[in-house]
This record gives C-alpha cells, sequence and structure tokens, in this order.
C-alpha cells in the first residue's frame, strides 16, 4: 500500500512539475510581448484567406475586423464552401454595404477528394496568389480579429527560419454553464502544452513564401483531414521553423452545451493523434496522472481512516500540489493575456474560481475524451460525414451543401465512434 501510495506520489510530482516548466515557458513568452517596445513593423506583401461552411454566429464581426487591418498592403479571399451556402448571402450582402477593393469571394472547387474540406479551400486559394505576395495567412470565422491582428501575426516571420507563425485560441467565457467552462478549463491547461510542444492552432496560421509555394506543402494538406496540428511537421519537413506569436491570441467568447464541449475536445485529440508527434505523451500523462489522482483519493481517505494521519497528510499534500500547480501555472497564462488584451482596448472576464473548481474533474473528461478518439475514425463535422482510417486516408462518405442544423433532443455520447 505504501509502495503503491509512493509510485502514485511520484506520477503526480512529475505531472506537476511538467506544468509548472510548461506554465513558466508561456509566461515568458507573454512577458516577451508585454515588455518589447512597438518598433518598425514587418509588414510584407500579405494574403488573408476565410474559408466559410455556414453562416457563423461571429461572421459579422469577424469580417468587421478583417476587412479593416491596419496593415498596409493585405489581399483577402473568402472562400464559400457552396454556392447554396447561407455565408455566401450573407458575405455578399455585407460587402454591398461594406466595399473593400481587395477582396475576392471564391466558390470551393466541388471536385475534393481525401481531404477536409477546409484544407480544399485553403488549397484552392494558395494557388491562386499573385507572384508578389510573400506572406499566406488564414483565419476561422470565430476569430474576432482586432486591428493589429496581420500585423502581430506576421510578425515572427521576420526570421528567415521561420516559415509558420500560429496565433493561440483563449476561451473567456461570459456564460457559467458547465459546458462553456469545461471547454474553458480544457483548452486553457492544453495551451501550456501546445505552446511548449509546437502544437499550432488554426484559427489564425501565417506562412513565409518559403513554405506555401512550396508543392510539397499544399500536397501534405490536400491530404490530411486538418490543417494545423501537422504544421510542426510540415515546417520540419521544409527546414523551417513553427513559432508562435502571443501578440495575436484570440479571445473566443461563445458558451456551448457540455456534450458539444465534449465532442470538441474529442476533436481536437482526434486531430493530434493523426498529426502530431507528442500526442501519445499527452495521452500517457493525461491516464497515468487521472490513475493516480484517483487512487491516492482512494488511498488517503483509507489512511485516513485507519488513523494514520501523517501518512493521509502526505497523499492530500502531493494531490494539493498537482492541483495547484496546474491552477498556478494557468492562473498566471490569464493573467498575462488578461494584460495583454487590455493593452490593446479590449475586455476580459475571468472566472478564476469556477475554472479551478473544474480542473478536479477535468482529469476523468479528459480520459473519456481520449478513449473516443482513440476510437474514432467516422467523423461529423457540420454535415460532412469522413471517414478516416489513417492520418492521410481521408474519404468524404457524406456531403451536402450546409444547412442550419435542426433542434435535437438526443444527442450520441461519447461511447459512439462518431464525433
Amino acid at each position: 500500500m505504501y509502495l503503491l501510495a509512493t509510485l502514485c506520489s511520484l506520477c503526480l510530482i512529475v505531472f506537476g512539475s511538467l506544468y509548472l516548466y510548461w506554465g513558466a515557458h508561456a509566461a515568458r513568452l507573454y512577458r516577451g510581448v508585454l515588455d518589447t517596445p512597438t518598433g518598425e513593423c514587418y509588414t510584407p506583401v500579405a494574403t488573408v484567406i476565410l474559408p466559410l461552411r455556414g453562416n457563423d454566429p461571429f461572421l459579422v464581426h469577424c469580417l468587421d475586423g478583417l476587412l479593416n487591418q491596419d496593415y498596409p498592403d493585405y489581399r483577402v479571399k473568402i472562400v464559400v464552401d457552396h454556392v447554396s451556402d447561407p455565408a455566401l448571402g450573407f458575405v455578399r450582402q455585407y460587402l454591398r454595404r461594406n466595399p473593400h477593393p481587395h477582396c475576392e469571394v471564391m466558390i470551393r472547387d466541388q471536385q475534393v477528394s481525401g481531404c477536409g474540406l477546409k484544407n480544399a479551400s485553403l488549397v484552392q486559394a494558395i494557388q491562386s496568389v499573385t507572384a508578389d505576395v510573400e506572406v499566406v495567412a488564414w483565419l476561422d470565422a470565430d476569430v474576432l480579429p482586432h486591428r493589429q491582428w496581420l500585423r502581430d501575426l506576421v510578425s515572427p516571420l521576420r526570421d528567415a527560419e521561420v516559415g509558420i507563425a500560429s496565433g493561440v485560441r483563449w476561451y473567456a467565457p461570459q456564460a457559467t454553464n458547465a459546458g462553456t467552462l469545461v471547454r474553458h478549463a480544457w483548452n486553457a491547461a492544453a495551451v501550456l502544452q501546445m505552446l511548449s510542444m509546437g502544437i499550432a492552432w488554426g484559427g489564425s496560421i501565417a506562412l513565409s513564401r518559403a513554405v506555401f509555394q512550396d508543392p510539397r506543402f499544399s500536397d501534405t494538406l490536400s491530404k490530411m483531414m486538418w490543417d494545423d496540428s501537422g504544421l510542426k511537421a510540415i515546417a520540419e519537413r521544409l527546414n523551417q521553423k513553427l513559432v508562435f506569436s502571443p501578440a495575436a491570441t484570440m479571445l473566443n467568447a461563445e458558451s456551448i452545451a457540455l456534450d458539444s464541449s465534449l465532442r470538441f475536445i474529442t476533436r481536437q485529440l482526434v486531430n493530434a493523434r493523426f498529426y502530431h508527434s507528442h500526442f501519445w505523451f499527452i495521452a500517457t500523462l493525461g491516464f497515468v496522472s487521472a490513475l493516480a489522482q484517483t487512487v491516492l483519493v482512494g488511498l488517503g481517505l483509507l489512511f485516513l481512516y485507519q488513523g494514520q494521519q501523517l501518512a493521509a497528510g502526505l497523499v492530500s499534500g502531493v494531490l494539493g500540489f498537482a492541483g495547484a500547480t496546474v491552477a498556478f501555472s494557468i492562473y498566471r497564462l490569464g493573467s498575462r493575456i488578461e494584460r495583454l488584451v487590455q493593452s490593446r482596448g479590449g475586455q476580459f472576464r475571468r472566472h478564476p474560481l469556477k475554472t479551478m473548481g473544474y480542473l478536479w474533474v477535468m482529469p476523468y473528461l479528459f480520459c473519456g475524451c481520449l478513449i473516443a478518439a482513440i476510437r474514432t475514425r467516422t467523423i461529423d463535422w457540420r454535415g460532412v460525414i469522413y471517414y478516416v482510417p489513417a492520418p492521410f486516408e481521408v474519404y468524404i462518405n457524406h456531403y451536402e451543401p450546409y444547412q442550419k442544423p435542426a433542434p435535437v433532443s438526443v444527442r450520441t455520447g461519447l461511447e459512439n465512434v462518431s464525433i
């Protein structure tokens, strides 16, 4: 019993120490942004791609920010999934009211096989950029870019060795329902890992000419389900670096139901399983830490029942250390992001106590999502059903133009292999 307690304690001490290390690394990145005075910006000719399938609730705000960037020479390519997609009419109406001289709207080619629809849209748009473009960037429709977003995102590409720059996703929920806070807590912990392990976020990506003009980039992207987690491997294959631009940290205040939140987390883990080399390390760490925490809670109660206060105290100390290190690292990172957002005139709402409460159950929810991610082969995403038996084997089993989903009373659970 004491040996088991010792082994589990060591596992949680390692777990907590890793989060302290990841947290310190993230804090240094953001401290560098906050402490660096604004100088001459790197603003090469750029093209920004916005792939659309469906009329996202924040699309109007996304367009407001995207088409009013403080950037000297950039063009915008909006790629709509289908001619009957509701986003097409919305975008055309928006542009009639807010004309932009360098915004092009195109329809995605329908001959798609072997990749996700977003990837197909990106490849199509990249192939149409003009010869004077030095940087290609893209963003998702739920990203609300501030005036300096494009400057911030492309800034790391000033270094000739850097070929890919990624922004950072941070959820700043207004609502405090379970699903919204679970997603926020998971993402906050995941960001620490992403920044240290080079797991890019597809919501804000910028590529140098050395990357987007290389045929190997488009060829690889056209065989993948998603566009972000595999970017580190692509950069290494092209002898380039992938770095993060903390200044391009983007907030998302959208609320979400608990079942949708778990599906979201599962989908992110499937993405990492397919395309990032550190997935099995992350999975092992998640399973082992959850098991160790469960065993130590049980042993602590047993020691307390047996009157072994010292042993129970030591177990409680280890549990407290593991939880406190994660909470402290997330709190410190959240504070840096809050300062960054306020420095550009934004607002930031935090729920630290409620978030910390959800951190205690996250190991078990995370394990459930991990099991689902490992089993998943079929992905139902915005009405398109993909069958993905292997990372570079993507088949579209069912496609139809986007329609607003009808409300349903019964949703499938995590035990299903379709997400």
